[in-house]
C-alpha cells in the first residue's frame, strides 16, 4: 500500500513538471509593438512579458542596448538582480518588478532617462532560448521664448527662440485664426556640444484685431509640441501715413469738384448774361417797330408780317425765360452741392487736421527711435571703446607684469649671486678664522708647554733647593 502511495505521488510530480515544461516551453517573448518614448530625466519601463504567462522567478532575464554596440544593461539571474559587468551609465538606474515575475512580467524600468539611452534594448529570457527589442527614443524639449526685435516697414519683427531639443524641431509663426504665416526666411539651427539643437526663427506681422500671434515648436518623432503665444500692443506698431495720403487724395477731389463746379457756374451765369442781353434788344428792336409803324401807317401785310415777327419774338423771349429758369433752378441746385462739397471740405479738413496730428506723432515717434538708435550706436561705441581700452589696459599691465617678472628675475639672480659671493666670503672668512684658531691653538699649546716646563724647572730647583738644606741639617 505505501508503495502504491509513493509510486502516485512520483507520477503526479513527474505530470507536474511535464505540463510545466510544456506550458513553458510554449511561452513567447513578448514586446511593444510602437517605440517607447521618453523625454531627458523621465522614468520609463521597457515592456517585455512572456505570453501565455508562466511565472519568471526562476529564469535567466538579460537586459542588453544593441547599438552602436553591446552594453549590459541589466541581468536577473539565481532568483535575484545581480549587476556583475554591468556597463557603467545604467549603474542604480535600473530594476526589475521582482514582485511581477510571477505573472511573467519581466520589464526593465530606467531612471533618469538621457540622450545616449536612446537605442534598441533585448530583452533575452536565456532560460527558454527566447528574446524581443524594444526600441527607446529619447527626446528633449523647451519653451519656446518670444521677444519683440523691432520693426520693419509699418509691422513689428518678432523673434522666437527656443534651445534644449532632440531630435531638431520643426518651427512656424500663427495668428490667432491658426493661420501659418509666411517668416522672414529659413530657422536659424545650432547644435551644442551636448548635442541639443537651439532654434530662432524671425516673422514680420502687421496690426490685427488682437494682435495675438503663436510660436510653435514641434517634434514629430517623439510627438511633442510647445506654443508660446504673445500680444503685441498697438503702441508698438509704427504709425500708418495712410491716412494722410487719402486725406491729400480727398482734398484735391473737393479741390477739382469745386473748380469743376466754378467753372460751371461762371459758363451759366455767362449764357444767361448773354440771353438777358438778347432779350434786352429784342425789346428794343419789337418797341422802334411798334413806332415806327404808327408813325407810317404801313400795310395790313407788313403788319402781318410784323406781328409774325413779334410773336416769334414773344416765343423766343418766353423759351429764353424757360432757360433762364432752368438756369436758375440748375443754379440752385449747384449751389446745394456746392453746400455739401463745403460741408464736406470741412469735414476732410479735419480729418487732414487728425492725420496731421497723426504725422506730427509719427515723426515724434522716429525721431524718438532716431535718438535711440543713436544712443545705441554711442552705447556700442563706447562699449567697444572701453573694451580696447580694458585690452590696452591689459597689455599695458602684462607688459608691466612680464617687465616686473624680468626686473625680480634679475633681482633674484643679483641677489643670488650677492648670495653666493657673501658665502664664498663667509667661508673665507670662516676658513681663516680656522686657520687663526688653529695658529693660535697652537701657539697656546706651544706656551703650555713651556710653561710646563718652566713649572717642572722651578719643582726641580725647589726640590734640589729642599735637599741641600736638608744634608745641611743633618751636618749640623
Amino acid at each position: 500500500m505505501k508503495t502504491f502511495q509513493t509510486s502516485a505521488a512520483w507520477c503526479l510530480g513527474i505530470l507536474f513538471i511535464s505540463v510545466s515544461l510544456i506550458t513553458t516551453g510554449s511561452s513567447e517573448v513578448v514586446g511593444p509593438a510602437d517605440p517607447v518614448v521618453a523625454l531627458t530625466g523621465d522614468d520609463i519601463i521597457l515592456p517585455c512579458s512572456l505570453k501565455p504567462s508562466v511565472s519568471a522567478e526562476d529564469m535567466i532575464v538579460e537586459w542588453t542596448r544593441l547599438n552602436p554596440k553591446a552594453e549590459k544593461v541589466h541581468l536577473y539571474l539565481d532568483s535575484r538582480d545581480s549587476f556583475v559587468d554591468q556597463f557603467p551609465s545604467y549603474r542604480g538606474r535600473t530594476s526589475m518588478f521582482n514582485e511581477e515575475l510571477k505573472n511573467g512580467n519581466v520589464s526593465l524600468k530606467l531612471t533618469n532617462v538621457t540622450l545616449s539611452d536612446a537605442g534598441r534594448y533585448r530583452c533575452f529570457i536565456q532560460t527558454l532560448k527566447k528574446e524581443t527589442t524594444v526600441q527607446l527614443l529619447v527626446g528633449a524639449v523647451s519653451q519656446p521664448v518670444i521677444s519683440i526685435d523691432g520693426t520693419k516697414g509699418w509691422g513689428v519683427v518678432l523673434k522666437c527662440e527656443s534651445g534644449g531639443w532632440f531630435p531638431e524641431p520643426q518651427m512656424e509663426w500663427l495668428d490667432s485664426s491658426g493661420t501659418i504665416l509666411p517668416a522672414d526666411g529659413p530657422p536659424e539651427r545650432h547644435r551644442d556640444s551636448e548635442g541639443l539643437y537651439t532654434v530662432r526663427r524671425h516673422v514680420t506681422v502687421n496690426r490685427t484685431g488682437n494682435n495675438r500671434f503663436t510660436c510653435r515648436v514641434n517634434q514629430l518623432e517623439i510627438n511633442h509640441l510647445k506654443e508660446t503665444e504673445i500680444h503685441v500692443p498697438d503702441e508698438v506698431f509704427p504709425k500708418s501715413q495712410v491716412g494722410l495720403i487719402v486725406g491729400l487724395l480727398i482734398a484735391v477731389a473737393v479741390v477739382v469738384l469745386a473748380a469743376s463746379a466754378g467753372v460751371f457756374m461762371w459758363r451759366k451765369h455767362t449764357e444767361e448774361k448773354k440771353c438777358r442781353k438778347q432779350l434786352e434788344k429784342q425789346k428794343i428792336q419789337s418797341t422802334e417797330l411798334l413806332e415806327d409803324v404808327n408813325k407810317r401807317k404801313a400795310p395790313s401785310s407788313f403788319v402781318q408780317n410784323l406781328t409774325e415777327q413779334l410773336m416769334a419774338a414773344k416765343k423766343q423771349i418766353e423759351m429764353l425765360s424757360k432757360d433762364k429758369d432752368d438756369v436758375t433752378r440748375e443754379k440752385d441746385g449747384l449751389q446745394g452741392q456746392l453746400n455739401d462739397v463745403t460741408r464736406e471740405k470741412d469735414g476732410l479738413q479735419g480729418l487732414l487736421n487728425d492725420v496731421t496730428r497723426e504725422k506730427d506723432d509719427l515723426q515724434k515717434q522716429t525721431g524718438q527711435l532716431e535718438k535711440l538708435k543713436k544712443d545705441k550706436e554711442k552705447l556700442r561705441n563706447e562699449k567697444d571703446e572701453h573694451i580696447q581700452n580694458l585690452t590696452g589696459e591689459m597689455e599695458k599691465l602684462r607688459n608691466e607684469k612680464d617687465e616686473h617678472i624680468q626686473n625680480l628675475t634679475g633681482e633674484m639672480e643679483k641677489l643670488r649671486n650677492e648670495k653666493d659671493e657673501h658665502i664664498q666670503n663667509l667661508t673665507g672668512e670662516m676658513e681663516k678664522l680656522r686657520n687663526e684658531k688653529d695658529e693660535h691653538i697652537q701657539n697656546l699649546t706651544g706656551e703650555m708647554e713651556k710653561l710646563r716646563n718652566e713649572k717642572d724647572k722651578v719643582i726641580r730647583e725647589r726640590e734640589s733647593d729642599g735637599m741641600e738644606d736638608m744634608e745641611m741639617g743633618g751636618v749640623f
